[in-house]
């Protein structure tokens, strides 16, 4: 079945007549298209795609079998809401992508009962197909062509920004797309910063260098984390090393279908906090990834959704020490029927560069 039959399907249980779909990244996932200007009209005999001038061509020759394209000269809603017509019923919205001034448009205009839903196409993306995971894999298999290259270059005397320029070269080259999110690398005490922006610092002997970074394939994101020492490691940075590591293997080795997202998380983090280092996990122990580099399912504490063969996630537990820095290894997992599998091929050990 199809993602439009499935989401049809989805609308006819929910009674609802049309569906107004105005996130781009669902847009696609439903369509096709592959432009950044759009509405998508979903009826039950199928769906129309409103675009402008700019997109025709590119629309006709993108969308799938059930979609027809529609140029209209106008902006795309209001397109949209002359094209739905006035002809009452129920009319589903994505809440979390229609503006309040857009749905205002609509429910001044319109006399249909409109109804919003959080993640009515989300619900679908959880679920890779074989294909939409093949696709990820080749995005995968990008990323770590590129940390394999780049550790290499890595040395005493380059700034981060030097590093994130020289990953975001070769993503580029290699992908013929831009970076799937802001290439992050930070180094020495700069690494406890778990979300930190490139800056000019001069990478020293002795750092740990945080680099985090994916690939786009066919639309689809891939996401590494990996963290190395220049030159020898201390013996702390060995000891953080291991549990972060052993945090990352344990999580991998137990997730699975039918446990809670919640559950997951558990396992990384109770490993962490077992070896005294419990205040400086801070964040989920992964998500989703998919069409975009964060999506359902998050790898929470505080989400007890059950996870679903079909699911692709990130395992990255990490420990963020202010003043002395932080160390994350990340890895792309599907989710199976029975078992998991490992996306992510670049290599684990702690590497020492230059040594």
């Amino acid at each position: 079945m199809s993602r439009l039959s499935k989401f049809v399907d989805f609308m006819r249980q929910e009674g609802i007549d049309r569906f107004l779909v105005t996130n781009i990244t669902n847009i696609r996932y439903l369509s096709g298209f592959t432009g950044s200007t759009a509405c998508l009209v979903v009826t039950p005999s199928g769906a129309t795609l409103i675009t402008d001038f700019r997109y025709r061509e590119q629309a006709e020759g993108e969308v799938w079998r059930g979609v027809e394209v529609k140029v209209d000269k106008r902006d795309a809603l209001a397109a949209a809401i002359d094209f739905m017509g006035d002809s009452g019923g129920r009319i589903g919205f994505e809440a979390l992508s229609l503006t309040y001034g857009s749905h205002r448009k609509v429910s001044d205009t319109l006399k249909a009962e409109l109804i919003p839903f959080d993640d009515a196409v989300e619900r679908l993306r959880r679920r890779k197909d074989d294909n939409e995971i093949a696709t990820i894999k080749k995005a995968v298999e990008i990323a770590d062509a590129v940390f394999a290259e780049v550790v290499k270059e890595i040395a005493p005397g380059l700034t981060e920004v030097d590093v994130a320029a020289r990953i975001d070269f070769l993503l580029r080259k290699k992908s013929k797309e831009v970076p799937a999110f802001d290439t992050i690398v930070a180094s020495g005490p700069h690494a406890s910063l778990p979300h930190a922006c490139p800056t000019t610092r001069v990478i020293a002997e002795g750092d740990l260098v945080k680099m985090d970074f994916g690939a786009i394939w066919d639309g689809y994101r891939s996401d590494l984390t990996r963290t190395v020492v220049i030159g020898r490691a201390s013996d702390m940075v060995r000891e953080v090393y291991s549990i972060v590591l052993g945090a990352n293997q344990r999580a991998i080795s137990a997730i699975k279908a039918g446990m809670k997202a919640s559950e997951a998380d558990a396992i990384a983090r109770s490993y962490i906090e077992s070896k005294g280092y419990g205040d400086n996990f801070g964040h989920s122990l992964g998500h989703g990834v998919g069409l975009e580099v964060h999506e359902a399912p998050r790898l929470s504490s505080k989400n007890d959704s059950v996870l679903e063969a079909g699911n692709v996630v990130t395992i990255e537990p990490g420990i963020y020490i202010p003043g002395w820095g932080g160390i994350r290894i990340e890895d792309v997992v599907v989710i199976g029927e029975d078992g998991r599998t490992v996306l992510t091929s670049a290599p684990k050990e702690l590497v020492e560069v230059g040594c």
